[in-house]
């Protein structure tokens, strides 16, 4: 069974979050969570919190950028 736990969770404009999760098995992902509270991730797994949080800082100012 893979126990994951919430490492980050860091507030940008507007709503957006974006949380950091860290599985033993797995390693880390990141969720992207709209103003709407739609939840999204890339499905990847990364080796750092850092190059997670990377990605979700990413998607959310690509994201920003689209509207």
């Amino acid at each position: 069974m893979a126990i994951e736990t919430l490492t980050d969770l860091v507030g940008f404009p507007d709503g957006w979050l974006v949380g950091v999760s860290f599985s033993l098995e797995w390693g880390y992902q990141c969720w992207v969570i709209t103003p709407e509270r739609q939840v999204y991730t890339d499905g990847e797994f990364y080796e750092s919190s850092f190059v997670a949080l990377s990605v979700g800082r990413f998607l959310v100012e690509h994201s920003l950028e689209v509207e």
